[in-house]
């Protein structure tokens, strides 16, 4: 008797000091929490295995949110700036408009390559070019733990240097530059190329945007309008630095370089495979125009490739990779396998065969300025390959040498 009471006033406590808890969170933290679990229980790839945790009782919204996350899900976050996410998305940061990888070459000491700068940016306009060499920021010379506080002030200065062979030295250049909001052109550079009879078009990507008013949409369509007026006969797009980006504008792309049969006939791009609760609903909620469900073949399932009166009707395409190639840009080379003959060039890409989208508040009015970006599905390509976790191989491996950096083209 003695030890039923005992666990039962156990119970009784363990109820009581939860209550407690919860009522001492801020009003703020129960909404934000509240928020995130009930669109990550209903969106998420991974519904399925969310854990059984109590809202009412996390004291850190951010925290909350990365328990929640499946253990092989790597690229979903959360963010207390939501105006900012979304100006990022279209292209709009606060940037120098210089792309550099930081690589240590011994354990206390870092340098940092440019990969690439964006035409009218500070770092442009400074003279700035793929190749050069940082190495100290503020004169201070940079390692593992001053780097990215450096790197991300809003004005700095920058000491440049070269490579002799053996290692790296000073050249005496030394430059300031401050961040400006930019609007980036996504398309970075673009030529045509006469090589052994061919006509080669190329063109270096950065990001999948169409930009705030799809002025970086016109730029692509302007690209593929020089290519077509050009006659090229192959095409190599580069996308060693792009992350990603829209889904629509993966397809547009693919729709201009297919083979003309194929975009005519609008053949399948891509499947969107959601949760289970989403994959039923948006089969049996979209409608065809007839009002019938629309089954497999809803918008939200299954897309396909849009039509395109700058198709170029290729056979054949060529991409440059690296392991920052990653999402849309996987996505446009998997989703060209069954049409064309795709010949990757490069390193392994990052491996990202998931889309997420940008949850913010659904309440008006809105009553915080926080945004999830959750992996909301998975995509195949119309064969159905998708399990490129792991990234997808070169068929030709080749290393991206920044400390040898060609010029683009």
């Amino acid at each position: 008797m003695m030890l039923k009471r005992s666990t039962l006033l156990f119970t009784l406590l363990l109820v009581f000091l939860a209550a407690c808890k919860r009522d001492s969170l801020p009003k703020e933290t129960r909404i934000l929490n509240n928020w995130i679990w009930e669109g990550m229980n209903e969106l998420y790839l991974w519904a399925d295995y969310i854990p059984d945790l109590d809202p009412d009782i996390q004291p850190d919204p951010e925290e909350f949110f990365y328990r929640i996350l499946y253990e092989e899900d790597r690229n979903s976050w959360i963010t207390d700036d939501y105006d900012a996410l979304v100006a990022w998305f279209q292209g709009v940061d606060l940037t120098t408009g210089m792309s550099a990888r930081p690589g240590r070459i011994d354990n206390d000491r870092v340098i940092s390559i440019v990969e690439y700068v964006t035409p009218g940016s500070p770092a442009a306009g400074a003279g700035i070019q793929r190749g050069d060499i940082i190495i100290t920021i503020d004169g201070q010379t940079l390692n593992p733990d001053n780097y990215y506080d450096l790197y991300d002030q809003v004005t700095a200065t920058f000491g440049f240097g070269d490579w002799n062979g053996s290692e790296v030295v000073s050249n005496g250049v030394s430059l300031e530059l401050t961040a400006i909001e930019l609007n980036q052109n996504p398309v970075i550079h673009r030529e045509v190329i006469s090589y052994g009879g061919h006509q080669v078009g190329y063109f270096v990507y950065t990001q999948f945007t169409n930009g705030g008013s799809d002025e970086w949409l016109d730029e692509l369509k302007s690209v593929f309008e020089e290519f077509k007026t050009a006659g090229i006969t192959d095409v190599v797009l580069d996308l060693r630095y792009n992350p990603g980006g829209s889904l629509d504008l993966a397809a547009y792309i693919a729709a201009s370089l297919v083979p003309r049969t194929v975009m005519e006939d609008r053949d399948l791009f891509t499947r969107l495979v959601w949760n289970d609760l989403l994959n039923q609903y948006w089969q049996d909620e979209d409608l065809d125009e007839d009002g019938e469900p629309d089954g497999e073949d809803s918008p939200q399932l299954s897309v396909y490739l849009p039509q395109s009166d700058l198709n170029l009707d290729l056979t054949s395409a060529y991409f440059l990779t690296t392991g920052l190639t990653a999402s849309a840009s996987e996505l446009l080379m998997t989703g060209l396998y069954p049409y064309m003959e795709v010949t990757q060039i490069g390193q392994t890409t990052y491996g990202k065969p998931y889309a997420s989208i940008t949850v913010d508040d659904w309440e008006e009015p809105k009553r915080h300025n926080w945004a999830m970006q959750p992996l909301v599905l998975k995509y195949t390509n119309a064969e159905g390959f998708t399990d490129f976790v792991q990234g997808i191989a070169p068929d030709y491996p080749v290393e991206d040498d920044l400390m040898n950096a060609k010029p683009f083209g």
